[in-house]
């Protein structure tokens, strides 16, 4: 339900960014494929006298609308490739692994798969399954390699007689609210319910990271779609004014 949850919220946040940057992608090929090859004249005129970045700009645009069909092919089949290599067994656990050293992506996806795992500990334990057993399930329920490879240290530790809190705190599978929470768990004999909240926590963090990441998108996309759009306008004016600066 969660991860259900988690992704109607991501796909319904990322409609307009999507809508943005496919706009832009749009307005910049428009620019690039039909309005830049249109100054080919003048490269062949006064190729001389542009700057370089008129000369590059112009020129590749007049090369791209020359081979428009084979830059489609290509984008067809980059396209194909990418989708392929994602559908590979391992691509996509190797690309969560990436993101999750990511500054802004990071701490968002570590939290939700924290959220996940203490919620899936604290339902086990609260329907009385035995603490290593539901170590080893709620572990079982992690994406993220190295943050298994943790939890399986602390259920090695658990089982060798050490506490839990003790254990998360040694191999630093959560943070210091995470290690405290659990600790009150295990003294008041309501671990159950303490992790129960501290996928809540986790849950509720990781969901507040995830709208600001999203955010952070859309004011990306109008810099990076404008910055572009600018170089082409700014290229096709350096040249009109460099032909049009004759010498007296």
């Amino acid at each position: 339900e969660y991860d259900l949850r988690l992704r109607a919220e991501f796909r319904s946040a990322l409609v307009y960014p999507m809508v943005l940057v496919g706009s832009g992608i749009a307005a910049v090929t428009i620019i690039f494929l039909w309005v830049v090859p249109r100054f080919g004249s003048l490269l062949e005129q006064r190729a001389e006298a542009m700057p370089a970045l008129s000369r590059w700009v112009i020129g590749g645009g007049v090369w791209f609308a020359d081979h428009v069909g084979w830059v489609a092919l290509a984008a067809v089949l980059l396209i194909a490739g990418a989708i392929a290599l994602l559908r590979r067994p391992g691509t996509s656990a190797r690309l969560l692994e990436f993101a999750a050293r990511l500054p802004l992506l990071g701490p968002w996806l570590l939290e939700s798969e924290v959220g996940r795992w203490s919620g899936t500990l604290g339902t086990l334990l609260a329907n009385r399954v035995e603490l290593t057993r539901a170590l080893e399930l709620s572990a079982a329920s992690v994406a993220l390699q190295f943050l298994k490879a943790r939890l399986g240290q602390v259920t090695r530790s658990v089982r060798g007689g050490s506490p839990l809190s003790l254990a998360l705190r040694e191999h630093r599978a959560l943070n210091p609210t995470g290690y405290d929470l659990v600790a009150v768990g295990e003294a008041s004999g309501e671990l159950p319910k303490l992790l129960m909240a501290l996928s809540r926590l986790y849950q509720s963090s990781g969901r507040e990271r995830m709208q600001r990441v999203l955010k952070l998108i859309e004011p990306a996309a109008i810099i990076i779609i404008g910055s572009v759009i600018g170089v082409l306008v700014t290229a096709v004016i350096l040249a009109i004014t460099s032909v049009n600066d004759l010498p007296l």
